[in-house]
């Protein structure tokens, strides 16, 4: 367990060190239709989700565009690596001593419907993440929990993530 040390920075510094990012990241979908708890998209990366290499962030918000106005339940799989959730559009497979570096996961299933597109926010996550030894990046990965298949273009989902890093 790590040491807590509540005195290594005054009130204004720690403040002061915060550092609040929007990162957006276009993750490759599949094409052909995804069936229900199959993986709709492997591991993308966020890069310099933290500030420094095996740091921590907290994830605050999560906008999913949806280009092709989909608007299916998805559940979003953050990870310290890119090793394989499993095939795309298959169902989940990874092993366990992969799931031991998974982050946590936030499921989305409520979006705004703007007309040609629509549009999933959560806001208040607070999931805490820490980067891998030599890496200021975290990388996420989708399911589709819509009940049914769903289709998405190539790139047809925007993730837009925020995070306060440390």
């Amino acid at each position: 367990m790590a040491a807590t040390n509540i005195t290594k920075y005054r009130t204004a510094e720690r403040l002061g060190k915060m550092d609040v990012d929007l990162i957006d990241v276009t993750p490759t979908c599949d094409t052909g239709g995804t069936d229900n708890a199959d993986v709709l998209f492997d591991y993308v990366e966020i890069p310099n989700c933290v500030s420094v290499a095996q740091g921590s962030c907290l994830l605050h918000s999560i906008q999913l565009l949806d280009i092709d106005d989909v608007g299916g339940a998805i559940d979003l799989v953050f990870q310290t690596d890119n090793t394989a959730l499993g095939t795309i559009d298959a169902a989940v497979s990874i092993d366990d001593a992969d799931a031991a570096d998974i982050l946590g996961s936030v499921s989305l299933s409520s979006y705004f419907d703007g007309i040609n597109w629509q549009m999933s926010t959560k806001t208040n996550i607070g999931l805490i993440m820490k980067a891998a030894s030599g890496t200021s990046s975290i990388y996420v990965a989708g399911v589709n929990r819509n009940g049914a298949s769903v289709t998405h273009t190539a790139s047809g989902i925007v993730l837009r993530i925020g995070v306060i890093k440390d």
